[in-house]
């Protein structure tokens, strides 16, 4: 089921802004008596065609990509010189068919905006949550320095409403850094902070360092054998309370149980929506931390439960290649490599753990692959509040693509990391669709819809910007570009875009999570 919503959520995605934004191209050239020999949805054979009228409509078996092929639009192709056909009408007609296909994209962004602002949608909250490792330590958070708490519900900044902590996310990024007056209640009081962003990544991203409420830590998955699961725990289950105190985090949760060393301890957790209580008893575990080397440190933990143990019998543990399956033996191969400060590579199953090795004892309860159940909001708007918005949501949008993008250039983002293709696009899709559902769907659709117009502006040789420019030129001067040049420009274009798209998508191919597994 989850595969099928992912393929689902990708050819849906794609296929429809794609599909928009070659009709756009095909209604625009219509409008002005250009004529399309062929309308395609994907690329390849056609295992569908139809004619009608001097259009040949056709879907082909791979449905990421279209086109739409007008007559004399090729420069080698012999042209009569007819107005219908591309390159012989006039430069204005040739500058409305390739600008329609972008617009076709922004008015399909727009259109999607509005009907879920009409319809209304879950966003996370306004009201913050500053976790409690940014409130001390090397690291304290400048809203929590400005005075700004937990709890508190952020109204405007620098006079914006603020209605969910999507619109504080994009006030702060356009912040560029500067000061910013935040308004927000606490206890039904409206108070007034001076708040200055900080770029602690060093690329642009500026924060408060604040993330949105929450309702408390919902369970992936429980161990089997474990204190949750012996306490009736089970996955999606979301632990509210820990010993009468709101836990937040996963974090929060682990220094309770390190606090209590070891004594039992009382969950309030809701399951299938029912308010529900247990007692269960920590267990002391090992628990082994792997820092990868390298000039890009990450971090990997795993657990010495039981089912770790049962991987061990079952001989499917490595420590440098080596079998062991005893938990003894095991402990002392890597405590040997942690007293050396030597890098270890560690096999556990199918996955690799590479780097530098920290061995901890944590008081656990069972619990793995935690998340966050954030508190959320739901925002709706009339007809004219919605069709305002539905405007305000693309711009802004548009505008922190245009900055991202100059990052990208000016090296303060990393170009692997913030660069998608369809692959990672495609997963994208899928987990919003399978995680988020369908109105979060939706609202992906109008924002990749919205770069696709943004990126096919582009003068990028090949792409709509580039046609665009040179048709403009020709409208100026009175008569085309050398057309010698034009082919240049335009095969160095074709050159660059297929270099550029096989970095983007084994890029995609090596951002994958079982990809990056295989080269530890």
């Amino acid at each position: 089921m989850m595969t099928l919503t992912y393929i689902f959520g990708a050819v849906v995605l794609l296929g429809l802004c794609i599909f928009v934004h070659e009709l756009g191209h095909l209604l625009g050239g219509k409008m002005v008596g250009i004529k399309a020999k062929v309308f395609s949805m994907g690329y390849g054979k056609g295992f569908w065609k139809k004619k009608y009228g001097d259009t040949t409509y056709q879907i082909t078996l791979i449905p990421f990509g279209g086109y739409c092929q007008f007559y004399g639009e090729d420069p080698g192709e012999a042209k009569t010189g007819e107005g219908f056909e591309f390159l012989s009408a006039h430069p204005l007609k040739r500058i409305v068919t390739v600008a329609m296909g972008p617009i076709f994209n922004l008015i399909f962004g727009i259109i999607l905006f509005y009907i879920m602002n009409l319809t209304g949608y879950a966003k996370e909250t306004n009201k913050i949550l500053i976790p409690a490792e940014m409130t001390a330590g090397e690291y304290v958070s400048p809203a929590y320095q400005s005075g700004l708490r937990t709890g508190d519900i952020i109204t405007s900044i620098s006079g914006k409403e603020i209605k969910a902590f999507s619109d504080i996310q994009g006030e702060v990024f356009f912040s560029d850094g500067r000061e910013l007056e935040v308004k927000a209640v606490r206890d039904g009081e409206v108070k007034t902070f001076n708040v200055t962003p900080s770029d602690g990544t060093g690329e642009g991203r500026y924060t408060l360092g604040v993330m949105p409420y929450t309702k408390g830590i919902t369970l992936a998955r429980v161990i089997k054998g474990g204190s949750a699961e012996s306490g009736g725990l089970s996955g999606k289950d979301t632990i509210v309370k820990v010993n009468g105190e709101q836990v937040h985090t996963p974090s929060d949760l682990s220094a309770m149980l390190q606090k209590g060393e070891g004594k039992d301890i009382s969950l309030v957790y809701i399951s299938k929506g029912e308010e529900k209580t247990a007692v269960l008893k920590p267990v002391k575990t090992d628990v082994f931390v792997v820092t990868s080397s390298g000039k890009k440190q990450t971090q990997e933990s795993f657990v010495a439960n039981e089912e770790f143990k049962k991987t061990l019998a079952q001989g499917l543990v490595r420590v440098d290649g080596k079998p062991v399956a005893e938990y003894a033996d095991f402990f002392n191969d890597v405590t040997k490599a942690a007293s050396a400060k030597r890098d270890v590579i560690i096999d556990v199953d199918k996955t690799r753990y590479a780097g530098q090795l920290d061995i901890k004892n944590r008081y656990m309860i069972g619990i793995e692959q935690m998340g966050i159940e954030f508190e959320m909001v739901h925002v709706q708007y009339g007809p004219v509040d919605g069709f305002v918005q539905s405007l305000i949501e693309p711009w802004d949008f548009i505008v922190m693509n245009i900055k991202g993008f100059g990052m990208l250039f000016s090296g303060k983002m990393d170009v692997r990391e913030n660069l998608s293709g369809p692959i990672r696009i495609a997963k994208i899709a899928g987990d919003v669709l399978y995680y988020r559902g369908i109105s979060d769907f939706i609202l992906l659709m109008a924002k990749i819809s919205i770069i696709l117009m943004f990126m096919n502006l582009l003068p990028i040789p090949a792409v709509d910007g580039s046609h665009l420019v040179f048709y403009i030129i020709e409208a100026i001067r009175g008569k085309p570009l050398n057309e010698t040049i034009m082919m240049k420009i335009q095969t160095f274009g074709v050159v660059f875009l297929i270099v550029l798209g096989v970095f983007v998508i084994v890029n995609d191919i090596t951002m994958l999570p079982f990809v990056q597994n295989l080269f530890k």
